[in-house]
This record gives C-alpha cells, structure tokens and sequence, in this order.
C-alpha cells in the first residue's frame, strides 16, 4: 500500500567534477520517507537517456512513475563560505500535470506537491483534498532568464497557494522569501499550518495564521546542505501523521535534516532507527 506520494521533478545536479546525480524536493523527500518506514512514490518526467538517475530511488524500493521528456530538469549548483547556494538551471523537463499520476496514487494518505522548477499547475494542491497534503513551494517562486540563472520570487506562480484544502502544511524557508521578514505574516496565513525554517535556526510555527511556536534546530557539521528543507519537510509529514503533535514533528524535522547535511546528496539521510534514539 502507497503511504506516500512525492510529485514533482527529479532533476539533474551536476557536480564540480561534472557528474550528474539525482536531486529535487520529489527524490530528497521520497528517500526520507522510504528509510522513515513508508512506502514512498514519485511522479516525474525525465530523458530516458537519464533514467539512470531514478536507480537511488529504485535500489531502496521506492515506486517511480516516470514520463518520457525531451529533457532532464538540471541544475549546476555551488555553495559560498556562509552556505548561501547559487543555481544555474541548464535544462527543464516537461510540465507535470494531474493526469500524470497512476489512479491508484491519487487516494495516498500522505501527499508531498514538491516543484523546482516551475513544473507543477497551480490548481494541482486542489486536488488532493482528503490527504494529509504538504506543499514546499520553493520551485513554484524560482524564476531565471537568459543563462539560467535561478532567482527566487517571493511572489509564486499566479494562484499556486491560494485556497490551500483544509489542513494543509505549507513549509518554506527563509531563503524563498529572500530573506524578506516582512513576508512572514502574508505566508503564515496561507495554510493551516505553515512552517518556516531559517537554515540553523528557529523554525518558525503558525497554526490558522497565529505565531504558535519556534522550534530551535539542531546542531550539526555540514558537510552536504543540498537538500536539507526536502528532509525536513518530510519528516515532518510523516510524523506529523503519525502523532498530530506539530512541534514535535517539527523537533524530529530538524534532526532528520541535521543528520542529512552530515553526508554527501542522499547518503545522509537517516533511517527510523536513527532517529528513534532521540524520540
């Protein structure tokens, strides 16, 4: 049985030495989800030149529904001294839709809309109503011209969280808002819960638009950040679904994330039992 169904595009990260490796919200929180225990899913779109990339997500049994494109969504990626990322987008696969999801797929209890690069409709978190439904919209406020190169908007794609179903989690991070505070309320009214994460510190808490907490992260040696709020975000669905206490879910996001960064891309991703030594 589908416990948890990640849409979005797994895309291609290049790295400095120019190999490709699977990266995007949809492969970073289908792993986590996978080694929390569940039985994970994705739909994509990708080159079948590329398909090769899906074997991450194969090799630890989650279930990959792929669409054939012209193209692999592709990343090159860098970090400076203080962790701050500069993206290049070199290619873009074709736009997911809801007819793209197996019928089957449609009733997960768990369902994670999970866009990098624009690729999801705006109507598509309407039609997953009776789950327990999260939206990182990080893709839907990433915009780029000519060379590719990926700026964040704190305004989305035109209407992609307006009327959020009931109950919906949206988490996002400062970085999406470009570090503009003064967003803060606006997005905290857009969900029922919202939880902003501020890389190291506090993640920030608000229930039907009210400040309800700050949940301090955890102290971890990065080694590898890319990824990080996928980790955390999901780990926070799936524990959130397990226990409906937000902030521990929240607490046991930031140790989930705290142990991704420790490793290179997905090696760091922990299992549940890991986790469960601290909850």
């Amino acid at each position: 049985m589908l416990d948890y169904l990640a849409i979005g595009h797994i895309s291609k990260d290049v790295m400095a030495d120019g190999r490709g490796v699977a990266g995007g919200t949809a492969t970073y929180s289908a792993l986590t989800a996978q080694r929390l225990g569940l039985q994970a899913a994705v739909v994509t779109y990708c080159a079948p030149e590329d398909e090769h990339l899906l074997a991450v997500l194969l090799d630890e049994g989650v279930w990959v529904h792929v669409k054939h494109s012209p193209a692999t969504t592709t990343f090159q990626n860098s970090y400076d001294e203080a962790g701050n990322r500069a993206q290049v987008l070199t290619a873009q696969a074709a736009s997911l839709s809801y007819d793209d999801v197996p019928e089957l797929w449609r009733a997960a209890p768990i369902v994670h809309l999970g866009p990098v690069a624009q690729e999801l409709p705006s109507d598509l978190p309407a039609m997953f109503p009776g789950c327990l439904l999260g939206v990182t919209p990080q893709g839907w406020m990433r915009s780029w011209g000519q060379g590719g190169r990926v700026t964040h908007s704190a305004w989305p794609v035109p209407n992609a969280l307006h009327d959020l179903p009931p109950g919906a989690l949206l988490i996002l991070s400062v970085e999406d808002l470009g570090h503009d505070e003064r967003l803060i309320d606006h997005y905290a009214g857009l969900a029922s819960v919202v939880v902003i994460t501020q890389g190291g510190g506090d993640a920030l808490v608000y229930v039907e638009g009210r400040h309800y907490s700050r949940v301090p992260a955890h102290q971890a040696q990065s080694v590898d950040p890319t990824g990080a709020g996928d980790v955390f975000a999901a780990a926070l669905m799936v524990r959130y679904s397990e226990t409906g206490d937000l902030l521990l879910a929240t607490r046991f996001a930031h140790a989930a994330a705290a142990h991704a960064i420790g490793g290179v891309g997905t090696s760091a991703i922990p299992a549940r039992e890991v986790l469960n030594s601290q909850f």
